[in-house]
């Protein structure tokens, strides 16, 4: 299993992969500092799953997740933010996002974000 974690809190990125590789020791993580970073990884490995950020420098979440949509990119996606605007997470939800998870992360949160990863049906 291949993730992208794009956040650009390296605090977050950091308690995302201490989470995914105690869980799922087998997933191969590679992180990302803004969506362009984002976008250019994917576009070289086809991750199976992208965990994002909206507010970050250079290319937002939200323009990360519109530029892999016209290119018909097909990876799960969950979105982790503090930006909780109705209108933004209907946005999130035309992409068809697997889920849109507030911040700050809490344990709950985290045990949720691996249950979706480990989820075969999704």
């Amino acid at each position: 299993m291949n993730i992208i974690i794009a956040d650009d809190s390296a605090f977050v990125r950091s308690i995302i992969s201490r989470a995914i590789s105690t869980a799922i020791p087998e997933a191969k993580l590679t992180f990302c500092t803004n969506g362009k970073e984002a976008y250019d990884t994917y576009t070289e490995i086809k991750s199976d799953w992208l965990i994002t950020d909206l507010l970050m420098p250079e290319m937002t979440g939200q323009e990360l997740l519109l530029k892999l949509d016209q290119d018909g990119a097909k990876v799960k996606t969950i979105v982790i933010s503090a930006d909780v605007q109705k209108g933004t997470k209907v946005e999130l939800e035309a992409f068809g996002i697997v889920k849109f998870i507030n911040k700050p992360l809490t344990s709950d949160k985290i045990g949720e974000l691996i249950e979706l990863l480990k989820d075969e049906n999704l």
